[in-house]
């Protein structure tokens, strides 16, 4: 019995012994079974790849002709960078500009034996496979070479439904060998340095030198290099700006990797390593800030140019892709001026506006203006689709939390509802500048909104009512057809009846008499502009408008006058500067010039071509300009001198449209055209009164301010343009008209007296005890016989002097003769 005990024990050791080395063989087996499905899997997804069963691999001609998106510059025409057009913040970098420091640095941290492989470094694979692979060590370092970086850089990773990332590696090797095949291992460093993100949203080793160091690739110092080097392992991480000590520490990483590949000794790095980052960080926001409105429109003027501008493979030309230069025809420096006198202005207006509601029901006695914007937002209707109440979506517009305004005076984040946010919006002004040289077009200052980054839309070419702004070209077109500026018109309210009773009203509210029609442009008076564009004709008006540039639909009804279509300021600025230079038609450009990135000259304009001559009688033009000039000096513009240098004619016109909802004013001279547009998002906040919201009070301060500083810039380079003396009284009484007209029966006295002198003399002569003219006409008649009697002594004490000294010599030399 023992015997056979110790058998079945034996036996039962033995068949646990014989199941756990089945096992363990099993265990093997498939160990070995499932790593050769691995490995050929593996090897299978490698031949997929290369054969371009799993997405085309580019080809040789297409490698040979890698372009990469380059950025774009435009420029200011005294050469100042105002921008730049990017997919990718890129600049082109010449392979002469890469710095030796930037390139052994490069090198030494990324891919120590690059001149050594054709590609791909097979010994880096490998470290990788066992070490991250198989060990699992996070620091073991990375396995791609520069060229397989590069292939990153330019032909991005693609989606897969598997093993996406053994395919993408297998694509960038396959393509790497083929880089390696139609390219110099030099300029393969030049693809990858001009390439490479640097964070920061910066592309490319010149972009990121330029905007961390503040200079050129190729003046960068050791210790600059090996910075840039380092930040290219975590672009954020190793932000020099944002973590400088980080950054650091990476940096003497890369400046001891150069001294152990000998590419420096280590006394030459040893100081280096104890000194703090330097940056010269240049962000870039003013000029950005400055040139972004302007960037848009200039994106336009470029595609005007597209057909003609064509690659040597025949696309057009990309402001995103193709590395070109544009210089414009901005003024930096006015452009400037503009930014800052529009800000000082406007944080003034806004605290006006804002305390000349106090105690007033600035959203309207309902809150209508609010309630419509609130029923207008995305979350409103939103909530609403989610099945809440009207007024459970507007509670929920009472929710505070942390938001950011905007306002004149800075950005501010506090705690705040949704409903603030929309009423501080509201009432809110913005504001827009525009001036172009009235000659040849040139676009000078392009400021169309407060803040591109919060308010793109772009107020220049935004169209609105432009109010009184309109009538110069009415009188224009009167001027064509023979009425005189010394012609009058009854200054009364007259209902229009085929008009649905119409009645137009002046902004003043004053009637009565007679008004001469410069005196009606100067003072911007209704009645009488009405009736001299029912003289003129509505459909001349309208052909006159298009004839000076502006394109927009005009309605043809007696309105039109006063400004009621909606209308651009960058076609009213257009038809100002037509007006100024009286010979040919302005088409405003910004493009002077064009560069590829080799410097080849693109496109230049030829600013000796204008577009066609007018029709339009010079003579007109100038009477216009003469009863322009009326309105800087005395009418509705007459704060321009009064509070501004000016040492040359300026022409103006204001306009301010109903319930003073938008200010408007353009003045000009030979040299520049200057509009300026102030009003709110909404038509329905507006200031309360017009002597708190015309146009001389929005718009005027900024355009006169930067009139005097561009005036300066032409010293005595003037061409004056001398406007006209109108010798007639601004405003007859019911009783004067009637002598003028009776005066004006005789011809020959109309012949001898066609700058009305003499009939004017006679009026005071016949009437001095009974009529007075108006007492700014008396005035100005009186300042002027002072000034010619002044003159007049002035010349005569000269005369005396003279004489004195003469008598005075003659006596000294009798007196030397006598001596003798």
């Amino acid at each position: 019995m023992l015997v056979i005990k110790k058998l079945k024990l034996f036996f039962n050791a033995f068949i646990v012994k014989w199941n756990s080395l089945a096992l363990r063989y099993k265990l093997l087996y498939t160990g070995i079974f499932s790593a050769s499905i691995l490995v050929l899997s593996i090897l299978l997804i490698y031949m997929f790849v290369s054969c371009g069963l799993l997405g085309s691999l580019p080809s040789k001609k297409e490698i040979q002709k890698i372009t990469n998106p380059i950025s774009s510059s435009f420029y200011a025409r005294d050469g100042e960078l105002l921008g730049s057009y990017y997919v990718e913040n890129r600049e082109y970098l010449d392979s002469t500009e890469i710095s030796k420091y930037f390139k052994s640095a490069l090198i030494a941290t990324e891919d120590h034996r690059f001149y050594k492989h054709s590609g791909i470094d097979y010994r880096s694979l490998f470290r990788v496979l066992i070490k991250s692979i198989l060990l699992q060590q996070k620091e073991s370092g990375g396995g791609s070479t520069i060229t397989q970086q590069l292939v990153k850089n330019i032909f991005p990773r693609k989606h897969y439904l598997f093993c996406e990332t053994l395919i993408n590696k297998f694509r960038e090797i396959q393509i790497a060998k083929r880089v390696e095949e139609c390219y110099s291992k030099d300029h393969i460093i030049w693809l990858y340095s001009s390439t490479v993100s640097f964070g920061d949203r910066t592309f490319g080793l010149k972009s990121a030198s330029r905007k961390f160091f503040n200079k050129p690739p190729d003046s960068l110092l050791i210790e600059e290099a090996a910075t840039l080097v380092g930040v290219l392992k975590a672009t954020s991480f190793y932000n020099p700006r944002k973590y400088p000590q980080r950054a650091k520490l990476r940096r003497n990483i890369v400046l001891n990797k150069m001294v152990r590949y000998s590419y420096f000794k280590a006394s030459q790095v040893g100081e280096l390593l104890e000194k703090n980052i330097v940056l010269d960080y240049q962000a870039g926001a003013n000029s950005e800030e400055l040139g972004s409105y302007f960037k848009q429109y200039l994106l336009k003027e470029f595609d005007k140019l597209s057909n003609e501008l064509r690659r040597p493979d025949g696309l057009p030309y990309s402001l995103y892709h193709d590395g070109l230069k544009v210089y414009t025809t901005m003024d930096y420096k006015l452009q400037m001026q503009a930014v800052n006198y529009r800000n000082r202005h406007m944080l003034n207006l806004q605290k006006q506006f804002e305390n000349s509601w106090k105690g007033k029901a600035i959203y309207g006695s309902n809150n209508s203006v609010i309630d419509d914007y609130i029923r207008k937002d995305k979350n409103f209707q939103t909530w609403k689709s989610k099945g809440l109440s009207p007024s459970e979506a507007i509670d929920s517009f009472n929710t505070e939390e942390e938001r950011t305004f905007w306002n004149w005076e800075m950005r501010e984040a506090k705690k705040s509802t949704r409903i603030d946010s929309i009423k501080h919006y509201l009432k809110l002004l913005h504001a827009s500048m525009f001036a172009i040289d009235p000659d040849h077009g040139d676009v000078l200052v392009y400021l169309a909104g407060n803040d591109y980054f919060t308010f793109p839309f772009d107020n220049i070419l935004a169209k609105r009512q432009v109010g009184s702004l309109f009538k110069p070209i009415v009188y224009l077109a009167a001027m064509e057809q023979g009425v005189n500026p010394c012609d009058y018109y009854k200054n009364e309210l007259i209902n229009y009846d085929e008009y649905d009773d119409w009645r137009p009203e002046n902004a003043n509210f004053e009637y009565g008499g007679y008004i001469s029609v410069n005196e009606a442009l100067a003072h911007s008076v209704n009645t009488v502009s009405v009736q001299l564009l029912f003289d003129v004709g509505i459909s001349n008006v309208v052909k006159f408008s298009r004839e000076l540039g502006i394109n927009s639909k005009l309605d043809e009804v007696p309105s039109i006058v006063l400004g009621t279509s909606d209308i651009s300021l960058f076609e009213m600025v257009t038809a100002y500067a037509r007006i100024i230079n009286r010979k040919h038609k302005v088409n405003p450009n910004a493009i002077l010039k064009i560069e590829d990135k080799e410097g080849k000259v693109l496109f230049e304009r030829d600013s000796s071509q204008f577009e066609e001559i007018s029709l339009i009688n010079e003579d007109s033009f100038d009477k216009v300009l003469s009863m322009m000039y009326k309105v800087s000096r005395e009418g509705t513009g007459r704060t321009l001198y009064n509070n501004y240098r000016l040492p040359t004619t300026v022409f103006s016109k204001t306009g301010t449209t109903q319930n003073q909802s938008d200010g408007w004013f353009i003045a000009a001279s030979n040299n520049i055209v200057i509009g300026a547009w102030v009003g709110t998002e909404d038509r329905r906040m507006h200031f309360p009164s017009l002597s708190s919201g015309s146009a001389s009070k929005t718009t005027l301060p900024m355009v006169g301010a930067l009139m005097e500083v561009s005036l300066k810039g032409y010293k005595n380079n003037f061409e004056f343009i001398r406007p006209q003396f109108f010798d007639c009284p601004n405003v007859l009484s019911d009783e004067q008209y009637e002598m003028y007209k009776k005066e004006l029966a005789f011809d020959s006295l109309a012949q001898n007296n066609s700058h009305y002198g003499g009939w004017l003399k006679r009026l005071f002569m016949k009437k001095s005890s009974r009529l007075r003219l108006n007492d700014r006409y008396q005035e100005d008649q009186i300042k002027k016989q002072l000034n010619l009697l002044k003159a007049k002594r002035k010349e005569e004490l000269v005369k005396m002097d003279e004489e004195i000294r003469m008598w005075e010599v003659l006596l000294n030399g009798s007196s030397n003769l006598e001596r003798k």
